[in-house]
């Protein structure tokens, strides 16, 4: 079997995974060294800016992001570059599609969170308490330029997972198993 990690986001609380799987609790927070997220900068690379502690293809990066609003359910944000989350309103959408070379692979649903000094190109802010849910949606629902919160794509087999304290500086890796979606379909998934 091969195995794959996903990488979410583009890089505002980079690297949400999003590989829809089995939901229940967080199963390891550890901290994330300096030099797993050192990355080359040369363009020569195939690996130019990703992550170090990644494996050279074993992941995915979202290939669309888009917002959405509960006190604004039917503005469309369209595609975005990055996250933006806010308490009780604005959550963004991640959506991922899973190549055919993906057939049988396990798949590890981690958000990798780096602290802000040891990025290089990109930058983020945060303030609040840090917590999060996630929420994957079905199989092959993924967002498009008309996605509002009131016809976001419809739910996953699980639910919102509980509610996670994210802080800088650490790997969590909220599930690792078979990936139950077929290699190439999109998948998406809900981070507020």
């Amino acid at each position: 079997m091969k195995t794959f990690t996903t990488l979410p986001f583009s890089l505002l609380l980079p690297l949400l995974p999003v590989v829809l799987s089995t939901p229940f609790e967080l199963l390891s927070k550890r901290p994330l060294a300096s030099h797993e997220w050192a990355r080359s900068t040369s363009p020569n690379q195939p690996r130019a800016n990703c992550p170090a502690l990644l494996p050279a293809g074993e992941y995915e990066f979202p290939h669309y992001i888009t917002q959405i609003s509960a006190s604004q359910p039917d503005k469309a944000y369209g595609a975005q570059y990055s996250g933006v989350f806010t308490p009780n309103d604005i959550s963004s959408i991640f959506s991922f599609d899973i190549p055919a070379s993906r057939t049988d692979a396990n798949c590890t649903l981690e958000f990798i969170f780096p602290k802000q000094e040891d990025l290089v190109t990109s930058s983020y802010s945060i303030s609040g308490g840090g917590t999060f849910v996630f929420e994957g949606y079905a199989p092959g629902s993924c967002p498009g330029a008309d996605t509002t919160y009131n016809n976001q794509p419809d739910p996953g087999p699980f639910g919102e997972f509980p509610a996670v304290h994210l802080e800088p500086g650490y790997v969590y890796v909220l599930d690792v198993g078979p990936c139950f979606v077929g290699a190439g379909t999109c998948v998406a998934g809900r981070l507020g």
